[in-house]
This record gives C-alpha cells, structure tokens and sequence, in this order.
C-alpha cells in the first residue's frame, strides 16, 4: 500500500467523512473529555456545561501545540502546557499573556469539527462544510431501546493490525469466511446459513416469527442499506435472531449481564450497524459491542473495540468482564490473524486480485465501489 495512496483516503474519505470516534457515556460530566486522532489531526471530544457534546481540534492557536496530551480525563479548562493559554471548554480563548494591547481574544477560540449525538454514538466531521449525517434517523430507530446513552463502558481493548484500513473493512463486510474461521460465530448466529439452499426456508421462517414478536413489543424491523449512496455515508442497520435457544453474543449464547435500556424480553435478537468508513456495531440484550477504525499509516490500522452495558451494572456481581468479551473479542482476534495473513499475501510482487463471489462478497464489492466513488470526488 503507497503512501500517497494513503494520503489520498485520508484527504478524501476521512477528512470528508462522518466518522464513528466514541461513546456519550464516556463523557457524562461537564468537562469529561476523550481524544481522537485521525488523518493528522487530534480532536478533544468534550462534553459542554449545557451537557451538549463538542469537539475541539487539539491545537493551540497560538504556536499549534497540543493541548490535550492524555486519551481522557476531565478539565475545567484546557491550558495549552507550551505557554499557558487557556480556553474555556466551548473553546473560547479565556487567557492570554504578553500579546499587544489590541489583541482580539474572541478570533483565536479552537476550531471545531462538526458533531452528531445519535442513539448515544458521538460520530465526528473534519470537514467545514458537511454533508448531512444520513444515518441519524435508521441508527435512532434501531438502537432506541437500547439505552446506550445511559450505559457505562465495562472494557476498551486497543490494538493495531498491520494491515491497510481497506482490508479490515472488507473482511468484515463479509462472512464467506465464517463457517471456516468463526466456528463459535457460526454456531450461534443463524444467517451465517443464509446461503445454504437447504436451509433457506427455515431461516425465512425464523426471521419471520421473530420479526413478529419484535414489532409486538415496539422494537423497530426494518432492514436498512443505502446500497444506492456512493456519494455520502454509507449505512446498514438490521436486527436479526439468533439460533434458538441463544440470546446474545456470548459464548454459550446467554446472557452474561442485565437487560440494557427498555427491553422487556432477553429475545430481541442481534441489531447490528455499520457506516463507512471505520465503524460497525452488533448489540444483544445485555451488552454492546463497538468497533473503531483508525488509520494510522498505509500499513498500519488501530482498532479500538468496546463493550456497553446498563449504567447501574455492577462489575463481579451483575457481569464478569471475562465473559463479558470473550466471544467478540474471539472474533476480533480471528479476523486480526485473517487480515495480518491477507496483507502479507496482496504485498507479493504475483498477487493479481481474483473474482468476487456474487453469491458471498456482494457488500464487499459495494464497499469498494463506495470507496472508488469517493477518492474521485
């Protein structure tokens, strides 16, 4: 993968794109902040005395030092440590010294990205003018009763796999490799058999009853894709079931923590959402799990994996964070070891890309046209 290759994705897809960059429970107090750094730039996501969400780009109007230099914490104010200017958490420049008398503190506040708030997902914009944040209404109407927006996070986990961004995104987008690498994946999750002639009606009758008992109990089943918008954000929401008897993404397919937000019944399925370019969601009835990705050079992707449940949970007596994580985190680790392999192999000088399958890596071929699309723009 070249470099100006990479600098190219970050002009056009990340520094132009809405992107995931973390949780509203991270931040619950005035002055909680986290940082996220993308395509060369840092943002102080910061939560406002209004209880309002900004974000505020990590850099000095002054001389451009970095005024945050932790991943979170809390602040009063944010005081640049080169020389001591300090600006409110809205970012207005509050403090100056030594500058000449006709100084206008009101033109050197921190400039600010564009911020969206949905469903308790802080999703972010680098770009001064946007395009408007499509996904907002399908993510509301998905995640509703979820209640991530009273959740806490139980476990973060960080990791960087050697590998190009676009590769960790084609393999998720597809699960023709599931049955061969994701035996536990497969034995829980039923569209895994999707394809499988054999199995199609009973699927179709599964999905059908669920979707049934779903709607009765006010949770939305719609089945979104923007398959049709190259030119924004691309999206995917859905709520699938599980095979019987599981209930959520653990290893025996049981609940491992209480219910979250305003579900009435451990049965509620697996919801799930992507949005290109770096992030994708699968929830269950007592947890979600989140996934972030960042690019950090051509070579070189970070993910940051999270797992939600409810805000008054209590560690080692409602959820333990072992069985909490191990099955996504089982995945996670799989698929790192799948996309390490595959960026060896596509650096060989005889790696010539072979056919797509039709029938099993449709939305990997979307996903490349998408991207195709917007590195021309």
């Amino acid at each position: 993968m070249s470099q100006s290759i990479h600098d190219l994705d970050m002009e056009r897809v990340f520094r132009k794109s809405w992107l995931f960059a973390g949780h509203a429970c991270e931040i619950k107090r005035p002055g909680d902040f986290f940082t996220f750094d993308v395509a060369g730039d840092s943002l102080i996501v910061i939560r406002q005395k209004d209880g309002s969400i900004s974000a505020l780009f990590n850099v000095c109007r002054h001389r451009g030092s970095l005024i945050c230099k932790a991943s979170s914490g809390h602040a009063r104010r944010l005081v640049c440590p080169y020389h001591q200017w300090t600006y409110d958490t809205d970012g207005s420049l509050l403090h100056n010294s030594w500058m000449p008398q006709d100084f206008d503190k009101s033109a050197f506040g921190l400039d600010r990205a564009h911020v969206r708030v949905v469903a308790g997902l802080i999703f972010v914009n680098l770009a001064k003018k946007p395009q408007q944040f499509e996904p907002e209404r399908d993510l509301e109407k998905l995640l509703d009763m979820q209640g991530m927006e009273s959740g806490k996070v139980a476990y973060t986990e960080t990791y960087d796999i050697a590998a190009n961004w676009k590769l960790v995104i084609e393999n998720q987008r597809e699960c023709y490799h599931c049955l061969a690498k994701h035996k536990d994946y497969a034995r829980i999750q039923l569209d895994t058999d999707i394809h499988d002639p054999d199995k199609r009606e009973t699927i179709a009758a599964r999905n059908e009853e669920a979707r049934i008992k779903w709607k009765a109990l006010g949770l939305d089943v719609s089945m979104v894709r923007s398959d049709s918008n190259f030119n924004g954000t691309w999206w995917r929401t859905n709520r699938t079931p599980f095979r019987r008897p599981c209930v959520s993404e653990t290893m025996d397919g049981r609940p491992v923590a209480p219910l979250m937000g305003a579900y009435p019944d451990p049965d509620v399925g697996n919801a799930r959402a992507n949005t290109y370019p770096n992030f994708w969601l699968h929830a269950s009835c007592d947890h979600v799990h989140t996934m972030r990705v960042t690019p950090i050079g051509a070579t070189t992707t970070r993910i940051k994996a999270s797992w939600i449940v409810r805000e008054d949970s209590i560690e080692d007596t409602d959820y333990c964070i072992n069985e909490l994580i191990a099955f996504s985190k089982l995945v996670n680790d799989e698929d790192q070891a799948i996309v390490t392999d595959q960026a060896i192999g596509v650096a060989s000088s005889r790696y010539q890309p072979g056919p797509y399958s039709s029938v099993k890596e449709a939305a990997v071929e979307h996903f490349v046209a998408w991207y195709i699309s917007r590195l021309s723009r």
